[in-house]
């Protein structure tokens, strides 16, 4: 009996999910500009979002997008030269629809951010050691860090839960402060 109500319980909530008039999920993407405030070093950036809306209203996003940043170097053999960093970035936040008129929404939200970045760069050195010339090089840096995320959404959103917008976002990396921004055009749809 204890089996058979258990399973009853179960498919009464998978049915209730299923049929559910609602539009519980949204995806959305962009491609924009990435400026570095800290470098003054800008780029573009591409980012892709998933979310799952609970009954609360408010949504959890979980956001991957990818930068790559142009800069020139200022030191070591190659000074003068452009070289690029690479920007990967995870996102996890929570935001919230707020309606201002009609199909028009404002979506803020606030979340946390994972971000690996490579900075390409050779770098040659050369040392005199025991009458012996020896060079080293690097090629390559790859580093961690941690912070938060803040973002703001406007879109209209269409009839076909189709919507479309734009974005705004910053990062403030943890022991930096604010770092990075995005501007993109936003495109997105409910289901």
């Amino acid at each position: 009996m204890k089996h058979l109500i258990v399973f009853l319980g179960v498919m009464l909530l998978i049915s209730n999910t299923n049929f559910s008039q609602d539009k519980n999920f949204t995806m959305r993407t962009g491609v924009g500009f990435y400026a570095d405030a800290m470098g003054r070093c800008d780029g573009p950036i591409v980012w892709l979002e998933g979310g799952y809306k609970f009954n609360t209203g408010f949504y959890l996003n979980g956001r991957l997008s990818m930068a790559s940043i142009d800069w020139t170097m200022s030191g070591g053999f190659y000074e003068g030269y452009k070289t690029i960093a690479l920007r990967q970035m995870a996102d996890i936040t929570f935001s919230r629809p707020i309606r201002l008129k009609g199909q028009h929404f404002l979506e803020p939200g606030l979340g946390f951010k994972l971000k690996r970045e490579y900075n390409l760069y050779p770098d040659l050195s050369i040392q005199n050691i025991s009458g012996e010339t020896i060079f080293f090089t690097r090629y390559s840096e790859v580093f961690y860090e941690i912070g938060f995320t803040i973002c703001l959404d406007y879109y209209y959103e269409f009839k076909s839960n189709f919507y479309t917008g734009l974005r705004a976002d910053t990062n403030l990396i943890w022991a930096i402060g604010l770092e990075g921004l995005t501007f993109s055009p936003l495109f997105g749809f409910r289901f």
